[in-house]
């Protein structure tokens, strides 16, 4: 009798998780319906312009994947088939990537030795963690606690409560979680030159999800601290390549319609976040009169990181990272555009002589240049 009434529950549980996942089948399909729709309506507006430019670019990149390439050159071009030779590969290209320490002892033109600035930084408020979480995009792959955004999205009130508690204990003591300093680094194909070397990828961190809004928290008070200069456009609010490429196209078209000579030199540091000293970060803050306790903690974030590869045929071990910026971080792009502010000052010019996009630098003159490197001499003797 016990028996027959365990089945008789089973089967009972069985037929309400059979209507539950038909249910859930038909919500889903419903909503997808309906954003379809929504989609379509939006792409017959003005505003819907961008998002049908996101669609085909997004189509174009999917039709120029080369898929996932298992076997890679050695540093003398032998192509390697054993798994355990390409887990080494890679784990050694990034790992001298990350630890070149040749370039820690530069002299670079930022004065070092500004004063400190130790005021008072306030609590972190309710507000601003949430604020931050709206802006956290979906979607998005996880760090190594697998932990994504929307778990937070969804307790709503609740988590943001606990994760205002959480950030003010950080901003206390200036020391953030021991799991949030390892990472998972993913090679991505730059789609150019041999898909087999490892030179020709960028490799993007995966981190923990609530570190980065962490970072998202802090960005922001950074932001109201400092200002960087405007002829930075890139990861500046309300600024993109569009308008400098209209600056540089008018001023074009001015000079060509005087016939008169204009000089451009472009500028494309090579992989310019992985090089980034961790010195020139921390001085490029203090001389800007970054708060101390900001400083502190950002150079927390990046102590004792440790990384590994996720390669197609497995995960390396982890390696220490000394040197560069966080590919993935969410503060990452506001450090650069203040480290190359700082660098640049004294070559800087007034819009549209010298344009700053991201790691892209463009002077312009229209004086009578001798030789043809003597624009990339003058433009670049600061750098």
């Amino acid at each position: 009798m016990v028996t027959c009434t365990e089945e008789e529950e089973k089967e009972g549980l069985r037929t309400k998780y059979k209507d539950a996942r038909r249910e859930a089948k038909k919500t889903v399909s419903e909503a997808k319906n309906k954003a379809y729709k929504e989609l379509y309506k939006r792409l017959q507006t003005k505003e819907g312009e961008h998002d049908m430019f996101k669609i085909a670019k997004a189509r174009e990149r999917r039709r120029q994947d080369i898929g996932v390439v298992k076997f890679i050159k050695s540093e003398d071009g032998r192509v390697l088939v054993k798994e355990k030779d390409i887990r080494k590969r890679w784990q050694k290209y990034f790992s001298e990537l990350f630890n070149n320490g040749s370039t820690e002892g530069r002299d670079y033109t930022i004065v070092r030795g500004a004063p400190t600035n130790n005021c008072y930084c306030r609590r972190i408020t309710w507000d601003e963690v949430q604020r931050a979480l709206k802006k956290m995009e979906r979607a998005k792959a996880v760090g190594p606690d697998n932990i994504p955004i929307e778990a937070w999205k969804c307790l709503e009130d609740e988590g943001v409560t606990w994760l205002t508690a959480l950030f003010n204990k950080i901003l206390k003591t200036g020391k953030m979680p021991d799991q949030w300093r390892s990472s998972i680094l993913v090679p991505l194909y730059k789609k150019k030159g041999d898909a087999q070397r490892c030179e020709n990828y960028r490799g993007i961190k995966l981190l923990s999800h609530t570190m980065k809004l962490w970072e998202r928290v802090i960005e922001t008070r950074l932001r109201r601290e400092t200002q960087v200069t405007a002829n930075q456009f890139g990861f500046m609010p309300g600024r993109s390549t569009t308008e400098a490429i209209h600056v540089l196209r008018r001023l074009m078209e001015k000079y060509r319609e005087k016939k008169r000579d204009l000089h451009m030199v472009f500028i494309d540091l090579e992989k310019a976040y992985d090089s980034v000293p961790r010195q020139l970060i921390w001085d490029s803050l203090q001389s800007r009169g970054i708060p101390w306790r900001y400083i502190e903690m950002i150079r927390d974030t990046y102590a004792s990181a440790k990384t590994s590869v996720r390669a197609p045929v497995g995960d390396t071990d982890l390696f220490s990272v000394h040197v560069g910026l966080h590919q993935g971080s969410a503060l990452s792009p506001f450090l650069f555009a203040v480290i190359l502010d700082e660098l640049s000052k004294s070559i800087q010019e007034d819009i549209p002589w010298c344009m700053l996009f991201a790691d892209d630098i463009c002077f312009e003159s229209a004086r009578f240049l001798k030789t043809p490197d003597e624009a990339s001499i003058v433009s670049c003797k600061a750098l």
